[in-house]
């Protein structure tokens, strides 16, 4: 019936609603290897008993229950809340049990009113609607239901008597999706489902093609300037998830963003995402980094081998071809600071000079190492190339492994 691996072991999430309760039925006649978890939200009066009901029948039918007690009051934001609590719920019990799938009742219904609200507030979406498979907090989640009505899973709890609880609140215009629920889904007849769902399936037909294109799409200025802005926008929302930062920039911040590649100024930093990363123009590439990635003290008695995120030094052959000597030590190897001056032939340079001389990307500057002597003063500063090949220098070479290029 539901077309699911049954050699996989699978976390259902339940709420005692009708289409939880649909599809736990679904797989117990299946047979599927499953166990449930329920998050008891404490926001209703209602939920001591949906949750008292859901243990009676996990017992009845000898299915392992999880549930987590919720005692957080909110104030604002209800639904966001919620829902980051449960996920990071079955986040915890996918990873410590070991389940190879996260099941989601979302129905037909739910697939609509997501569509519908992505339209209203017409957000930058990586899938229009509902996925029937996707990845949430590194569980791989399925929604097996998604062409089944939320009429038609009420009929199948009625007719094989599944229990189920009917959460009052979501019959309450007090949310947008309800609203969109009350007084535009629920009305719609099965012509119209149909239509709206086709339309769904074009628009991510387009989703994708788009995505695709800006995945192999260069870091090169001008290979970015000529995508379109939707296109553009798509471009760094998907760097951003690579980083692992899921707050995403709106078209209209990255309109503003390729004005900042278009500027005749070689380096430019700008903070986004509330300040967790910051894209840099570097001459003609552009660079999208976690914030706080910054160069970390390294403080030697003696020369040994550095092998970190940041440096590979081997100062045991290369340190005297570098000018640092044994009385150097105890040597201290430390990023810029505002003042740097560093000794060529006799005489003082800046080393922000430097570092604009040698055309080193302005993200790199904060972390470029600096060999500082006992005495305090920089013996040794590695030579930024950009043509830089780790086969000239297998001894020597400052690593960019942690950069996202």
């Amino acid at each position: 019936m539901l077309n699911l691996d049954k050699n996989k072991k699978y976390l259902l999430a339940c709420s005692f609603g009708p289409d939880s309760m649909a599809l736990f039925d679904m797989f117990l006649k299946d047979n599927y290897s499953f166990e449930v978890a329920h998050v008891n939200y404490h926001l209703r009066e209602e939920s001591n008993f949906e949750e008292k009901s859901l243990r009676d029948f996990c017992e009845k039918k000898k299915i392992k229950l999880h549930v987590f007690q919720n005692s957080k009051k909110f104030n604002s934001n209800v639904e966001a809340n919620c829902r980051e609590i449960r996920y990071s719920f079955f986040a915890n019990l996918y990873k410590e049990y070991g389940f190879d799938g996260l099941l989601i009742a979302h129905n037909e219904d739910d697939l609509i009113e997501t569509y519908l609200l992505q339209k209203r507030r017409k957000n930058l979406v990586f899938h229009y609607g509902l996925a029937s498979k996707n990845v949430i907090k590194d569980m791989v989640v399925y929604r097996p239901l998604l062409l089944w009505t939320k009429e038609c899973l009420l009929k199948y709890c009625d007719k094989e008597l599944i229990p189920y609880a009917i959460d009052e609140t979501n019959l309450q215009p007090i949310y947008l999706r309800n609203i969109l629920r009350l007084k535009t889904v629920s009305k719609m007849n099965s012509d119209e489902r149909k239509s709206i769902i086709k339309k769904i399936s074009n628009e991510n037909d387009k989703l994708e093609k788009i995505i695709n294109k800006v995945k192999h799409t260069s870091n090169d200025i001008n290979d970015l300037l000529n995508l379109s802005g939707i296109e553009f926008a798509y471009y760094l929302n998907i760097k951003l998830q690579d980083l692992n930062i899921y707050k995403p920039i709106t078209y209209k911040q990255s309109v503003e963003i390729v004005k900042m590649l278009k500027s005749n100024k070689p380096n430019i930093a700008l903070n986004v995402c509330g300040n967790k990363a910051t894209i840099f123009k570097s001459y003609d590439k552009l660079f999208i980094e976690k914030n706080n990635v910054n160069f970390e003290v390294i403080y030697l008695n003696e020369p040994c081998v550095i092998d970190n995120q940041f440096l590979f030094a081997d100062l045991i052959r290369e340190g005297q071809k570098r000018k640092i000597k044994n009385e150097d030590y105890p040597l201290t190897i430390r990023a810029y600071q505002k003042g740097d001056k560093y000794q060529i032939s006799n005489y003082d340079v800046l080393v922000r000079r430097l570092f604009i001389d040698w055309k080193m990307p302005l993200r790199l500057r904060k972390r470029w190492p600096l060999f500082v002597n006992k005495d305090n003063k920089i013996v040794y500063i590695p030579r930024y190339r950009e043509d830089f090949n780790i086969n000239n220098s297998p001894n020597f070479y400052v690593k960019e492994c942690f950069t996202l290029k």
